[in-house]
């Protein structure tokens, strides 16, 4: 393995399909370019698995939407593609961008534990298919870290999907936008979910992904020059995120779990419009 990622990519408030992309934004258009992943700050719950609302879309809607904040457009997209395709794709083109069950990437902690929809960067080796993948977490079976492999390509998953990304020509920085909705009804549902341990497990990665987003959110804000107050309420974040996770494992063993989870994060999302107010635009 060797270490990936430019020094500049802020791999720690990324997400896991964003991690790569902001990789590529760097890496073609200069220094700090990822950071714009985070111009929109958004909270619109969707239906999810064990009927609970997510805020996490779907990966080609995120790739697509995160593509255009950073000035780059998917090109190719294929679906399905087993390793073969993969093969022909990133013999065709520098890197790929592919999408697929993190249960099967041998390069990850979840590897054989956990399904997830990952996103990977691939290109062709004289030895291989070269796997970058610069996700930064700590997991429940040890620490993912940005680095670089070469594996024969039979070992690659079957991506759900796979593009390449091109630049797209006169881009401009997007500015600041909030789409928050009300939070009211997306606590309500994990408040309420007759699975406790069901609700504490998607919770977690529910506040993983709020958090990271938040964090993302104001580092490209202070990236436009502007005095964002916003660190007591990131820590407060960050708090949240790491008393989600324990009370998840503490379900697990059937223990009490806190009880103030849910009204903190209710706070939380409320507290967002005014933290992250986006005021009048002055040119």
């Amino acid at each position: 393995m060797t270490a990936t990622a430019a020094p500049s990519v802020r791999t720690a408030i990324l997400d896991c399909v964003q991690v790569n992309l902001a990789v590529l934004a760097d890496r073609r258009h200069g220094p700090g370019r990822h950071l714009a992943l985070g111009a929109r700050l958004r909270f619109r719950p969707e239906p999810g698995p064990d009927g609970l609302p997510t805020v996490d879309p779907s990966p080609q809607e995120h790739l697509r939407d995160g593509a255009a904040l950073v000035g780059l457009r998917p090109d190719a997209v294929a679906h399905r593609v087993p390793a073969d395709g993969l093969r022909a794709m990133a013999e065709r083109a520098s890197v790929v961008y592919a999408v697929a069950d993190s249960y099967d990437m041998p390069w990850l902690p979840y590897a054989g534990r956990a399904r997830m929809e990952h996103g990977f960067l691939v290109g062709a080796h004289r030895d291989g298919a070269e796997v970058e993948d610069a996700y930064d977490n700590e997991t429940a079976w040890g620490p993912a870290r940005p680095g670089r492999w070469t594996f024969p390509w039979e070992r690659l998953p079957t991506a759900s999907f796979a593009c390449t990304l091109s630049p797209v020509p006169e881009y401009h920085a997007p500015r600041p936008e909030l789409c928050l909705d009300d939070p009211a009804a997306y606590v309500e549902a994990y408040t309420a979910h007759p699975d406790r341990l069901a609700a504490l497990r998607r919770l977690t990665a529910e506040t993983w992904l709020l958090s990271r987003a938040r964090h993302l959110h104001a580092a490209y804000r202070e990236h436009l020059g502007e005095r964002l107050d916003a660190q007591d309420h990131l820590r407060r974040w960050d708090q949240l995120t790491a008393t989600a996770f324990i009370a998840q494992r503490r379900a697990e063993r059937g223990r009490p779990v806190p009880g103030a989870l849910l009204p903190e994060l209710a706070s939380l999302l409320t507290a967002d419009r005014e933290v992250f107010a986006v005021r009048p635009h002055r040119p």
